[in-house]
Formats: C-alpha cells, structure tokens, sequence
C-alpha cells in the first residue's frame, strides 16, 4: 500500500511539474507583439562553401594534354544588412545587401603528373531578393522557409586578368544571378530575434569567359554555387 502510495504521489507529481511548465512556457512568451509590426531591420553573419559546377569541352576527350580536371571547395565568410516586409500573416517580403568572400579552385592534372591549379577567388556583393514562409509561432520559436533570387557581383572577377597558356587563369564574368532555397529557425528574445539558417544558392546559365588558351578551352560551361549559412539578428 505504502508503495501504491508511493507511485500515485509520483505520478501526480510529474504531472503537476508538467502542467506547471506548460504554462510557464505559455506566461514567458517574449515579445508577442513582435510580428504585429510590418518593418524590421538587421544584420547577418554568414558563412559559406564555395562550389563549381562545370561541363567539359566537346572535345575535351580528345585532347592529348589534359586528362582529368576537379574542383576544391573552402570555406569563407561575409556580413550583411536585412530588412523584412510583413506582407501576410505567415508570409514576409525579404531583402539584403551582403559582402561575401569566397574560394574555389579549378585543379588541372596533366598527363605525366604535372598538376596546375586555377584560383577562384571572389568578393561578392549581392542583393537576394526573398518570399519567407513561416510556420505558426510556438511560443518563443517557429520554423520558416524561403525561395527566391540573388543579384552578384564580383568585383575581383579575372575577367580583366592577362591569361595565357602558362597562367592557370579561369575567369567568370562578374555579374550573375541564382535562384535560392533554404529553411530556418526565429527564436524571439526581449529585445531582438535571432535566426540561424541554411540556405542552397545555384547559379542561373553560363557564367564562364570564354578564352583560346588551354584552362578555359577545356570548359565549355560553368555555374558557381554557394551553400550558406547565416546568423540573422533583427530588431
């Protein structure tokens, strides 16, 4: 019977302590009234992995020089401006103007082992523009989605660079657009909302220089990609 007793009081207990939480987390919502107001501004931090995507040359089998060609992705970072426009309960209008740099190289593996490396190096500035679906808010947190186009421009672009068949130089025309999809997390503070999120940015045509010399007459398409990941802080 003790034992009997023991467990009820146990199992009443946690219940308690769960009801008792619920509401807790129910009472300290913060900042309810922060999705009541249409306009909010902020910044970001943002991390990226440079990729590139690229066909071959027609006749790139044939060649007698190169034999194979592969990409090397690294790491970057960048900082940006948001501003975000309520447009819907669950929908917002999304816009930033980022700073990014970012690496990539191009490694040519010659027949008889000599080995050459064609350095991408970009600094990007950029204008996403941005549809953001958000899911219903579960107290402090909700999950959102977002899909739209970004506007860069490389102003470290080889385009301009003196390239030949003894310089590993391929370049990629400075200005490019790509359309973009990702998802995210806001968590609401008292004075500000922070977002982490993960975004797939992939370049839209052909954004490669075409040249006669060996580095990019191997190539006949390239489209750069970038995978993100951002710290948003709003006010």
């Amino acid at each position: 019977m003790k034992a009997l007793n023991n467990k009820t009081f146990l199992k009443s207990g946690l219940l308690g302590l769960i009801m008792v939480l619920a509401n807790i987390g129910h009472a300290q919502e913060i900042n309810p009234t922060y999705d009541l107001h249409r306009l909010h501004f902020g910044f970001s931090i943002i991390g990226n992995y440079g990729k590139l995507k690229y066909t071959t040359a027609s006749d790139f089998m044939n060649n007698d020089t190169i034999q194979t060609i592969q990409t090397n992705s690294f790491p970057g970072f960048g900082v940006g401006g948001i501003m975000n426009v309520k447009i819907a309960e669950y929908f917002d209008f999304r816009t930033m103007v980022n700073i990014q740099f970012v690496e990539r190289h191009l490694q040519y593996n010659f027949r008889g082992g000599n080995i050459e490396t064609a350095k991408i190096n970009s600094t990007y500035m950029e204008i996403p523009l941005q549809i953001k679906y958000k899911s219903k808010r579960n107290h402090n947190k909700r999950f959102y989605w977002v899909g739209g186009a970004t506007y860069r421009y490389d102003f470290a672009s080889d385009i301009e660079t003196e390239r030949s068949n003894t310089k590993p130089i391929v370049a990629l025309y400075p200005a490019t657009f790509s359309y973009d999809v990702g998802a995210g997390l806001d968590l609401y503070y008292e004075f500000f909302k922070f977002s982490p999120e993960i975004r797939i940015s992939n370049g839209l045509g052909n954004s490669l220089v075409p040249d006669e010399f060996i580095y990019a007459s191997s190539l006949s398409r390239m489209s750069p990609k970038l995978v993100q990941f951002f710290l948003h802080f709003e006010g």
